[in-house]
């Protein structure tokens, strides 16, 4: 069909894209590590159940299009979890 993207063309716009994503997701580890510094020198818990949630909530609203809440839910949940494990190295939770 005529203006349809070939295969090669769509995984090379796939491929950009990762790029970008991947690099904005290791910007918001390098925050999370940051955060990490902050509640140690302040003796506050890596963990923050309510912290969790309220993410895990407001990312759901991204949910659009093809991109379902419960894909969201799953990105998020790793998102979280690799954020705790920058923030207390070898002391992943639950």
């Amino acid at each position: 069909m005529p203006g349809e993207l070939s295969l090669t063309q769509l995984r090379t716009e796939i491929d950009r894209i990762d790029r970008e994503l991947f690099a904005l997701i290791a910007q918001r580890m390098a925050l999370a590590g940051e955060i990490g510094n902050h509640k140690r020198d302040r003796g506050l818990p890596i963990r923050d159940p309510v912290r969790e949630a309220q993410l895990k909530a407001r990312l759901k609203e991204f949910a659009t299009g093809v991109l379902e809440p419960r894909h969201v839910e799953e990105l998020a949940a790793v998102l979280i979890r690799i954020s705790r494990d920058l923030q207390a190295p070898g002391a992943e939770g639950p």
